[in-house]
């Protein structure tokens, strides 16, 4: 079977050794052995990512989103509000999930291609005091735009607020020191720049909130963080992929044997190549470079090409890209460069983004 490079935000390529952990074969996830297993995702989580302590890790079976929805359906008080920073498609998913458990919000909508203003968000907190918890995305990949989460973790910190945020694709290849961004409660996911497959996501939670997520009404069952914490974190109250929870350990240790760090370097010197090779190609990046992330890049159109034509003639070659999302839809598309990937494959990759822009009509 011919191998695709994946150039979108997850799924994304695993390394032979994450591949050959889904072969360990069938285990009944309440045996002694999966207990071990999870307790060492949870210990290798914690290490890669909140190394100084502070913190614990639920695991909960799902993608990202369901990391995440665990998250802000279980960190708000009854009668209390949330403010959802909305620059982009997953901003706007956290308002979604907060007004299907009919959540009180406050939204502060800026543009997708800059910053929220950080003085808007101060007003709010300065004259409403019911607002308790703020959310904000760390990565916001429908641009690869980097949100200020530092800067907006020391404000919501000053009025005693509680910070959540969603880093399902920074963790790992953004810089994030979660006891200086002031962040209690932060989604993270298995099949993104860990470099492991869908099906695991986890929430790291600061140890001081865990008594109060406890005291509050269970929103979801599936969903609720107390039903995993009142399980005391030892194993997965649900039916866990199994399969997947191996391979997510070894993608785990390969991470810390690279270490994170040095997995955040080398995606930022494969986003450098990328871009370089991009500009040659005279094509228009839609960010300015204090913005971008190391692991995406999004690229206006060139003229006379549509999405479909630009990635179907990709995937002929090997090389799956990623469309537009929302309003940006028919203006843009997207690069990643997550995953078990090598300079050389990028370079095949603008190789033959070359020669399919030379073919166009």
């Amino acid at each position: 079977m011919k191998k695709n490079i994946l150039l979108n935000p997850g799924p994304v390529n695993t390394s032979p050794r994450v591949q050959q952990a889904l072969l360990k074969g069938d285990m009944c996830h309440r045996e002694e052995e999966i207990f071990h297993l999870l307790q060492t995702i949870r210990k290798n989580v914690l290490q890669a990512f909140a190394p100084d302590g502070g913190y614990g890790i639920v695991l909960i079976p799902g993608s990202g989103t369901a990391a995440m929805e665990s998250a802000v359906s279980s960190c708000l008080s009854p009668g209390k509000k949330m403010l959802i920073v909305n620059n982009g498609v997953y901003g706007a998913r956290i308002l979604t999930m907060t007004k299907s458990y009919g959540f009180s919000t406050v939204e502060v909508q800026s543009s997708w291609l800059k910053p929220p203003d950080l003085s808007k968000i101060e007003k709010h907190l300065s004259e409403d005091p019911s607002i308790e918890v703020v959310a904000m995305v760390h990565h916001e990949t429908t641009t690869g735009l980097i949100n200020p989460i530092t800067r907006l973790g020391e404000l919501v910190h000053q009025y005693q607020r509680t910070f959540l945020v969603d880093s399902v694709s920074g963790l790992g290849g953004e810089e994030i020191d979660l006891k200086k961004s002031h962040i209690q409660f932060c989604g993270g996911t298995a099949n993104k720049c860990i470099q492991g497959f869908p099906g695991l996501s986890f929430v790291l939670i600061q140890e001081n909130q865990v008594d109060r997520v406890l005291s509050f009404p269970k929103r979801s069952l599936y969903l609720s963080l107390s039903t995993y914490l009142q399980n005391g974190r030892s194993h997965i109250p649900f039916t866990p992929p199994v399969q997947i929870a191996y391979a997510f350990s070894e993608a785990l240790e390969e991470l810390l044997e690279e270490g994170v760090i040095h997995r955040i370097s080398r995606y930022k010197d494969a986003s450098t190549l990328l871009r370089e090779g991009f500009k040659n190609l005279n094509l228009d990046l839609l960010l300015p470079e204090g913005l971008r992330s190391n692991t995406i890049t999004s690229l206006k159109f060139p003229k006379g090409m549509t999405y479909k034509t630009l990635h179907d003639q990709l995937r002929e070659k090997g090389f799956i890209i990623y469309a537009g999302q929302g309003k940006l839809e028919s203006e843009i598309f997207r690069v990643a460069n997550m995953g078990h990937l090598t300079q050389n494959d990028f370079k095949h990759f603008l190789n033959a983004l070359e020669e399919t822009l030379k073919g166009r009509s």
